[in-house]
């Protein structure tokens, strides 16, 4: 007995798959997704770092003063995350923009060159962090005390040291991949 079911589906699929459509869309697909999880990892990152780093400071600060060290570590933790987040959310979103800005003028420039940048120019990098720390230090100044000036103020200088390392650590290891290949060579 034959399920009408199964060959309308198998005929489909087979006229889907001799269209040849399914190669490009499922390509953009996947590389929207995964640039999409590329930026939740760098977010998620960074934003669980500053929240450890809030935990130890607000133990530390509650140590110090003498309040309950559970809540005010805590305290102190969630506030870090959501200045964070903020900041490097904007970061992100400045990032994308300024790549895309920068692409589209080198691509006007010379067209016939295609050249593959796998490093990010520390220009661009300082300016995203820059911008995030601008626009994610007025919207944390805005909600924490309801003064955005001097949270952007704030959290600029912090954000451009965070460029900073995050330079530092990719040239780490660029380098210490360089080390590893000539050894691989050597051997």
């Amino acid at each position: 007995m034959v399920d009408n079911n199964n060959i309308v589906i198998a005929d489909s699929l087979a006229t889907y798959l001799r269209r040849g459509t399914y190669n490009t869309h499922n390509i953009m697909t996947s590389k929207l997704i995964d640039d999409g999880l590329a930026i939740l990892d760098h977010l998620a990152s960074r934003v669980s770092a500053s929240a450890l780093t809030g935990l130890g400071c607000g133990a530390a600060y509650a140590t110090y003063k003498g309040f309950p060290i559970p809540k005010t570590s805590l305290s102190a933790s969630l506030s870090c995350a959501l200045v964070s987040t903020a900041c490097f959310s904007m970061e992100r979103l400045a990032f994308g923009v300024i790549t895309r800005v920068t692409e589209q003028l080198n691509n006007e420039d010379n067209s016939e060159s295609s050249a593959i940048q796998l490093t990010t120019p520390p220009n661009v990098v300082y300016a995203s962090h820059a911008l995030g720390g601008c626009f994610g230090g007025g919207i944390a100044g805005f909600l924490f005390q309801g003064h955005p000036f001097a949270g952007a103020f704030l959290l600029t200088p912090l954000m451009l040291c965070a460029g900073k390392m995050e330079l530092k650590l990719e040239e780490y290891k660029a380098e210490r991949l360089r080390q590893l290949v000539v050894k691989d060579d050597n051997e």
